[in-house]
């Protein structure tokens, strides 16, 4: 097991801020690691602790870095990080944990064209597997919530992806601006019920709102203004991973704050308002620019 200060460094290495890495912060990394060993015992020989680190400090924020890392699931984010480096027994025992999970989203999706184990396979294939110079979409998981959630969040958007593709004529804008939605005859419709359409697109033009500045600023620099992730390392002064770490995290604020926003006001269980965020999540890219243009810089 790696050193408080060995594990320091890592962090400092991968974190977009240019702030120093406190004792605190290097103690709370070592109980991290000993938690993640702790929770899967039979991997230990699988766990990397710097691999680790660096996967907690690509998604941390510059302030408040203690409150982020008292959110982690470090069990869960030691093996997704293990299973998307291809780790035979982590794959397995991420299978065998959320066995339930996947299979379930699975057989919702299933289909003529796509039985429940095409399914299976092809969401193994995106989970570990990537094109050359990518990364497996497992390896996008950053801890901060259930594993379980994620997956499920992940399955749902890589159907609802297929189903598109499958079929893009299906697809098209309703009346409300802010979010575009899909046709009734389109797959989504198992996720988002048509009564939630409006809380959705509610929910996403309040959560815009409450965006901070800086946020704000560096999506409308991106979606709206065309600025290329090279083009605001430029302009911030700062690498192009670390401006790529900030969009994804503004992305990930608005994201956070809409599903608090639903949560709040419509009765769903957890799995309904998962998937709900999963349909969210599918069109974002496509909504972010209209809800910023309703509220734009000052």
């Amino acid at each position: 097991m790696a050193t408080g200060r060995e594990l320091a460094h890592a962090f400092a290495a991968a974190w977009s801020s240019p702030a120093e890495v406190s004792g605190e912060v290097a103690d709370r990394l070592v109980e991290l690691c000993a938690a993640a060993r702790r929770d899967l015992p039979e991997l230990d020989d699988a766990i990397d602790d710097r691999a680790l680190v660096s996967a907690l400090a690509a998604r941390a924020p510059d302030d408040d870095v203690l409150g982020y890392l008292d959110r982690c699931h470090p069990g869960e984010l030691a093996l997704a990080q293990a299973a998307s480096r291809g780790h035979a027994a982590a794959i397995a025992t991420l299978e065998r944990n959320h066995r339930r999970v996947l299979d379930g989203v699975c057989a919702r999706y299933a289909s003529a064209s796509h039985s429940a184990g095409d399914l299976r396979q092809i969401l193994r294939e995106k989970l570990y597997v990537a094109p050359p110079g990518e990364r497996p979409r497992l390896a996008e998981y950053a801890g901060r919530g259930e594993l379980a959630s994620w997956l499920r969040i992940t399955a749902v958007r890589v159907f609802l992806d297929l189903g598109k593709r499958k079929d893009r004529a299906r697809e098209a804008p309703t009346s409300d601006g802010a979010l575009a939605m899909p046709d009734p005859g389109d797959l989504s419709l198992e996720v988002i019920k048509a009564e939630y359409r409006a809380a959705v697109s509610e929910a996403m033009r309040d959560a815009a709102a409450r965006l901070d500045l800086a946020d704000r600023h560096l999506l409308h620099q991106h979606f709206i203004a065309g600025l290329s992730i090279d083009q605001l390392g430029v302009a911030l002064g700062i690498h192009r991973a670390t401006a790529a770490r900030r969009v994804a995290r503004a992305r990930t604020v608005l994201v956070d704050d809409t599903r608090a926003l639903l949560a709040a006001r419509l009765q769903l269980s957890s799995e309904e308002l998962d998937d709900v965020i999963g349909m969210v999540l599918s069109r974002l890219d496509v909504s972010i620019p209209r809800l910023l243009q309703a509220h734009p810089e000052p």
